[in-house]
């Protein structure tokens, strides 16, 4: 220990901290501490300190949340409307317009192939105009060109002038629907987006199935004035722009999120695993719209029984859309997928096998309801997966995807379906579903256990 104490000065210790503390104790006991006045001392106010918690958040007012809620239901309300009733107007016009123009079969098909086409090629650009864009102007820019577009079509019959403007439907047809998938998407959250997937894809498959019966009451009713039907569909697409203008609200600041967004996530990876069975199911519902013509070119006569039993399915599959969205944002969106193509699956096999006695035997009714209901679960699960994985910054370029599989998978299956509608009858359509399905559910959970 050395030191130099010279000076009035504390000495300076060297050596091991043992001996520096021995060292203190003593030089305290040999220099008394100095003591000021209390007319020397400074007041200095109280400042915060740098490790001090960040404030607290305001408190949230009730009525502001409520408000909130209140808009985000009433929107989602709105989308599945608006869905609704542009489905009915698609619906329509898919009657009509065989009936609207004069020309032969290959030319109306070739017309009508122009909708699904233009709207596949479409879609993943505005997908990314959504994403960059205002989402509910993008909407209702698409909503006034379906209006439009129908109405004009009631104006002419020239096979050039309809094969534009159908195509051009088409288009505007994909900014209707990606918008809306979009919209749903910011409206809801990962843990009540699978139930509102289900209302959609009911709302969907409803308007679908209300458009066909309007389309062939319009076609009874305007049987020598067509062009009515277009104009009356017309105003079916005016009133869902209206509500949209008036109900709609931005639920996300675009400019916000490309602001936060450092790098865009990539989803591809992500959405991989789950295209077999995506696919797998558009090419199965482009054969199901076959099946009226396999029908009635099969002489099939529907018994009462046939058609309570239909009901049952239907009524059973509108149904399931909710329980099993809502179940998908309990236990997860790939299982609840997986388990309704598993039931899918059965669903093709018995059906092609019972047809067509499959309501007036007992065994295969009761097996074919609870594999229908099982199938429902498919759409809504995969819809949500594709809006939660996507995030805000690229929601509507992954709807832009389903869509354009969608328009894909539709156009592949009326091909096919007719293939086989003519060549083995109605069994062969839902064999070759089954066939194309089970291979697909085995391909996706090999990639999603991979993962």
């Amino acid at each position: 220990m050395r030191g130099r104490t010279g000076g009035g000065k504390l000495p300076v210790f060297l050596g091991n901290s043992f001996t520096q503390t021995t060292a203190r104790i003593l030089v305290l006991q040999t220099h008394p501490p100095l003591v000021l006045p209390v007319s020397s001392l400074r007041v200095v106010k109280d400042r915060p300190a740098y490790n001090t918690a960040p404030p607290k958040p305001k408190p949230i007012n009730p009525s502001d949340y409520s408000m909130a809620r209140k808009v985000g239901r009433r929107m989602v309300l709105y989308l599945y409307l608006a869905v609704f009733v542009t489905r009915i107007g698609f619906g329509s016009v898919t009657i009509i317009f065989p009936l609207y123009l004069r020309a032969s079969s290959f030319q109306v098909g070739l017309v009508l192939a122009l909708y699904p086409m233009a709207e596949a090629a479409s879609a993943l650009p505005i997908g990314r105009l959504a994403d960059r864009f205002s989402r509910k102007n993008l909407h209702i820019i698409g909503m006034v060109l379906i209006t439009v577009l129908t109405a004009a079509i009631g104006f002419t019959t020239n096979l050039y002038n309809v094969s534009i403007l159908h195509a051009l439907m088409g288009v505007s047809a994909a900014t209707a629907a990606v918008t809306s998938l979009t919209l749903l998407g910011d409206a809801t959250k990962t843990t009540n987006r699978g139930a509102s997937m289900g209302g959609f894809d009911l709302a969907n498959l409803g308007g679908y199935g209300l458009g066909f019966g309007l389309g062939s009451l319009f076609a009874n009713e305007f049987a020598g004035r067509l062009h009515w039907a277009f104009w009356a569909t017309a105003g079916i697409f005016l009133f869902a722009g209206l509500m949209a203008a008036k109900m709609l609200v931005e639920p996300v600041k675009i400019q916000e999120v490309f602001r936060k967004t450092v790098r865009p996530m990539k989803i591809g990876n992500r959405l991989r695993p789950i295209m077999p069975i995506w696919i797998s199911q558009t090419v199965i519902l482009g054969m199901y719209f076959l099946l009226p013509k396999a029908f009635r070119d099969a002489s099939f006569t529907p018994t009462h029984e046939t058609l309570l039993f239909l009901g049952e399915l239907g009524a059973l599959f509108a149904l399931g859309a909710l329980i099993f969205g809502r179940i998908s944002d309990k236990i997860g969106r790939t299982r609840i997928m997986t388990i309704g193509a598993i039931g899918e699956v059965g669903f093709l096999a018995i059906f092609g096998w019972t047809f067509p006695n499959f309501a007036n035997t007992p065994f295969p009714a009761i097996y074919l309801l609870p594999l229908f209901f099982l199938a429902s679960a498919i759409a809504p699960a995969i819809l949500a997966y594709v809006s939660d994985i996507s995030g805000r910054a690229k929601r509507g370029s992954a709807n832009a995807l389903y869509s354009t599989v969608l328009s894909i998978g539709l156009a592949i299956g009326n091909i096919l379906g007719g293939f086989l509608a003519d060549l083995g009858g109605i069994p062969w359509i839902f064999f070759a579903g089954a066939g194309i399905l089970f291979p697909s559910v085995i391909a996706t959970n090999t990639m999603l256990r991979r993962r």
